[in-house]
């Protein structure tokens, strides 16, 4: 009984852990005696009856069990390290297939009684696997390179997928993983020699907003900190990228007043001749247009350069322009002399300019754009 409970833990283990890619690949390995054995167990559950099929079934089941002995070791010998063991286990899955059937079916139950449990047999293999996977995943981890550690997590994976917790592999598999990662260090950004505050800013929001950015990217095998985060975690950095603002300029108000001298012909009636003919009248006035604007601009420098060779990767500028301006008017004279741009002048009301905290976020967060739009385009870190 106790063998029995063991067995179904087993296989729901297995199940659960590899789901339905078990099927597939154990399908791949029936031989024609396998089918055999199969068929006649379907004949069975369809006919419990079926005298031939009862009478078959167990020199069926043993011929499908001895080519499985003969061509196992066969078929995969020059199949290397845990890989073979995996592949042995998928043989081997077939006989537990063709135990669950046979178990399953009273019928065929009947006719073959004692069918052999390959279950033991099978987690022998993912033991031995697991062994492989585990002694080439150290391997590559003592090589203490980002390549080694790479495909060290790879083997440690496929050891912790052929038994689940091996030894102590998901502690190796978390540290080959953050070995194998190029850490990239985005440093503080220097608002053109002025702290961040100088410009109105509440905040640094620059350098956290570009980790998260760039970490939202998915990047392969690539983390992003920030300076401070790379100081708490004790983290050496590989790449170490550099934000500079090397110009940021924001202008004063400047005020620009002209006129223009409107003159129409405007309709006022008709004569009383015979055919009449229209009536003109000479209409004038002056606009005086008061123009406000702003010029501001802003260049954004970007390195990005290797942390021991301080060779750069990336190198480039990124400039950008506001240009805040509005005009409006009055005027003196005959109104009908004015034009449809004269009377929308005429009509806008003056609104206070941005404010020196506004004109620089724009301006930032416009160079920024342009410059993380170009990262993800062309840099391989």
């Amino acid at each position: 009984m106790m063998h029995r409970v063991l067995h179904t833990i087993f296989l729901f283990a297995l199940v659960a852990y590899y789901g339905c890619g078990i099927s597939s690949a154990v399908k791949q390995n029936y031989t024609f005696e396998d089918r055999q054995v199969f068929d006649l167990v379907e004949r069975l559950k369809k006919n419990p009856n079926d005298a031939a099929a009862q009478a078959l079934l167990p020199d069926a089941y043993r011929a499908a069990l001895q080519k499985r002995d003969s061509l196992t070791e066969a078929k995969y010998y020059n199949l290397g390290g845990g890989e073979r063991h995996i592949a042995l286990a998928n043989e081997w899955l077939v006989m537990q297939q063709m135990y669950e059937a046979i178990l399953s079916n009273p019928a065929a139950k009947i006719a073959m009684p004692n069918p052999w449990d390959p279950a033991f047999k099978i987690q022998q293999e993912y033991n031995l696997a697991a062994d492989e996977f585990y002694r080439q995943g150290v391997g590559y981890l003592n090589y203490n390179t980002r390549e080694g550690a790479q495909k060290a997590y790879d083997y440690l994976v496929k050891a912790n997928k052929a038994v689940p917790g091996y030894k102590d592999v998901r502690e190796l598999m978390s540290e080959a993983l953050d070995r194998s990662y190029i850490k990239v260090v985005v440093s503080p950004v220097n608002y053109y020699n002025n702290a961040f505050s100088y410009w109105g800013f509440q905040n640094d929001w620059l350098q956290q907003q570009m980790v998260r950015d760039l970490n939202f990217r998915s990047y392969k095998n690539v983390k992003f900190f920030t300076d401070w985060d790379a100081r708490s975690q004790n983290i050496r950095p590989d790449k170490i990228v550099e934000l500079n603002y090397t110009r940021i300029y924001i202008s004063q108000l400047f005020t620009q007043q002209y006129s223009i001298n409107r003159k129409a012909e405007i309709k006022t009636g008709e004569t009383k001749t015979i055919p009449p003919k229209p009536v003109y009248e000479t209409v004038t006035a002056t606009v005086y247009v008061t123009k406000r604007y702003m010029q501001s601009n802003a260049t954004l420098q970007c390195r990005i350069y290797d942390a021991y060779s301080n060779r750069n990767s990336f190198y480039d500028n990124f400039s950008n322009n506001y240009n805040w301006n509005i005009e409006t008017a009055n005027y003196r004279g005959d109104s009908r002399a004015l034009t449809a741009e004269d009377r929308r002048l005429v009509n806008n009301r003056f609104t206070n300019e941005p404010g020196r905290a506004e004109i620089a976020d724009k301006l930032l967060r416009d160079s920024y754009n342009t410059l993380l739009s170009r990262i993800n385009n062309r840099v391989s870190f």
